[in-house]
């Protein structure tokens, strides 16, 4: 199912044909640090992106992020709904702090209330990713706790009741 908000849309990820695009995105230094958690973030090849992407296909749906421009849809991140995670990731940096965030995450959470799920839940974002956790936090989303992952980074889990 493709979801749209005016100039964004999510379609369903199809594998193997958006790892290419993908790994262009997951070796952007500034992706790395706040999806994985500072400076010492290894970048994805093909085969780690193939990985993460059936992790999350076994936990729940994941979608392309894309943009309508002159030439048509253009694939520019990814977002996942899964029962304990909500990662959105815009790939491209000409694209962030546009607002194409809050489209993503508006249809995501209109999406899960179709499905009548009671509730969003985000296992953790860095306390250093304040553009995410503003995100989250202007669509409803509270906190629940602050936590040390195993790397010693800082985190907040957060989650959004549906209902």
């Amino acid at each position: 199912m493709t979801l749209q908000n005016g100039d964004v849309r999510l379609r369903p990820l199809v594998l193997p044909d958006d790892i290419n695009s993908a790994v262009i995105w997951y070796q952007d230094p500034e992706v790395l640090y706040y999806s994985e958690g500072g400076a010492g973030a290894v970048p994805y090849d093909a085969d780690k992106v193939e990985r993460m992407y059936n992790y999350l296909l076994n936990k729940g749906e994941v979608f392309i992020i894309e943009v309508q421009t002159t030439d048509g849809w253009f694939s520019i991140g990814d977002v996942a709904l899964c029962t304990d995670c909500l990662p959105i990731e815009i790939g491209i940096g000409q694209y962030r702090s546009m607002g194409i965030g809050g489209k993503v995450l508006d249809l995501i959470v209109d999406y899960a209330k179709s499905q009548r799920r009671d509730r969003l839940l985000i296992n953790g974002i860095y306390t250093f990713n304040e553009r995410s956790r503003r995100l989250y936090e202007s669509r409803g989303f509270s906190a629940l706790e602050t936590y040390v992952d195993d790397d010693g980074n800082e985190c907040i889990r957060m989650e959004l009741e549906l209902h």
